[in-house]
């Protein structure tokens, strides 16, 4: 539509519109003049507001994405008729100015799917999501089939801090990109939970194709990436998981160009211990050798899991826990104790562009998290009988943080060391990978 625009503005049939300067026009021209939708228009009018542009004329299939977007006008129309009778002064066009309350967004996005209270036992593992939600770390759930992996998984989202506008506008602009805004579904409000299948390409995974679309990594922004059954994943598509998950961006370079997106998510795998699932479980007979064991291991490399902060054994609960009628604690309730960290957090972080414990870099630890002498010589000794890398010992002092906000603790103990320490269980892997 931007050139049939041009053709007008040479012809002087805008001439007299005032508003020229601050206007801009989207769409997709078709041959009989109707006015289609395109993706990545959130993004675009976002950056155009910043720039001064405040007018907006969109095709009507896209006004849906712009409806609680303040400070614009924008004009949705179906037809370039409607453009041409308006300069004319043959047709009015009514703009909307005033945006929708978002209240209504954030009231649907309180809906659970799986609530915590649901799930019976697993006690240690919740107390271990809680903090990892609070402080945005990374998870890695081993345990037999059935043991309520993908469940814990799924419960996580439930806890989740909500997202406040900035951030609703930044995963949604995503979304868009690659038209996943729908009418139901303007704005993205509730954070993002992406659960891959291990068949996904890696380019689904990454992004790419043709037009550089963002791919799971950045539709994961702001929070979990959910891979189930890890090991079944192919080395080379783990591999790439490194780099967003250390520098929360992801760079995409095709014949077409390079683009960077946002990846800064929240890692969650789950996967069996072996093919057969049952490796060191207590109940029933693994029916792999060593060998084989080690060889479904191995696709999981060191590298990737230093950036793993918990790794925690799902044990099978007893089917007279599960036949308790005696609910859980609920999302909610852990939720209120997630969301009271989170606020610690934001206090402490407040004029940097560090949003969570987990995203501190080494040369934040000094400042934000200082050790008194008892809890480096305890640091000290467990690295050298360990033999714990310094990414580790960096990502241990960030989930110990995690644990002593989440119990209003001020400042970190040899207690919150050891219990984060104890999140790194490494029982079921043949050696270290």
């Amino acid at each position: 539509m931007a050139v049939a625009m041009l053709l007008l503005v040479y012809e002087d049939i805008v001439c007299s519109y005032d508003k020229l300067d601050t206007t801009l026009f989207f769409g997709e021209l078709w041959l009989d003049g109707s006015v289609k939708g395109v993706n990545g228009l959130l993004p675009c009018v976002i950056d155009a507001l910043h720039h001064g542009y405040t007018h907006f004329f969109v095709p009507m299939e896209n006004m849906h994405e712009l409806e609680y977007i303040p400070d614009i006008v924008v004009y949705p129309i179906n037809h370039f008729s409607q453009i041409v009778s308006f300069f004319f002064g043959k047709e009015i066009l009514y703009p909307v100015t005033q945006p929708k309350n978002i209240e209504d967004l954030y009231q649907e996005a309180q809906k659970l799917l799986v609530n915590f209270d649901q799930i019976k036992g697993h006690c240690v593992a919740k107390r271990a999501l809680a903090i990892a939600a609070a402080g945005c770390h990374n998870v890695l759930m081993i345990g037999a089939p059935g043991s309520g992996k993908t469940l814990l998984s799924k419960a996580l989202q439930s806890i989740l801090p909500p997202l406040w506008f900035e951030e609703i506008l930044e995963v949604s602009q995503i979304y868009s990109v690659v038209g996943k805004l729908r009418k139901d579904l303007p704005l993205i409000t509730k954070r993002p939970f992406r659960q891959v299948h291990h068949t996904a390409s890696k380019i689904s995974i990454v992004g790419g194709w043709s037009k550089l679309t963002p791919g799971e990594i950045s539709l994961s922004h702001k929070w979990i990436l959910f891979f189930d059954e890890l090991a079944e994943f192919p080395r080379e598509v783990l591999e790439v998981l490194r780099q967003p998950l250390e520098d929360k961006v992801i760079t995409i370079s095709r014949v077409a160009g390079t683009i960077q997106y946002p990846a800064n998510f929240m890692f969650v795998a789950a996967m069996n211990p072996c093919k057969c699932g049952y490796y060191k479980d207590r109940e029933k007979q693994c029916t792999c050798s060593l060998m084989d064991v080690k060889k479904y291991q191995s696709k999981i490399s060191g590298p990737l899991l230093d950036r793993i902060d918990m790794t925690l054994e799902i044990p099978r609960e007893k089917i007279d826990l599960i036949l308790d009628s005696h609910k859980g604690e609920s999302s909610e309730s852990i939720g209120e104790r997630v969301i009271a960290a989170w606020r610690i957090q934001q206090k402490r972080f407040a004029g940097t562009d560090i949003t969570a414990n987990a995203h501190m870099t080494s040369k934040d630890l000094d400042e934000f998290v200082p050790l008194n002498d008892a809890c480096k010589s305890f640091l000290l000794q467990a690295t050298q009988r360990l033999t714990l890398s310094p990414r580790v010992v960096h990502r241990i002092i960030k989930l110990a943080r995690t644990i002593a906000d989440i119990q209003w603790v001020d400042q970190v103990s040899i207690q919150e060391l050891a219990e984060a320490m104890q999140y790194r269980n490494k029982n079921f892997f043949v050696e270290e990978m």
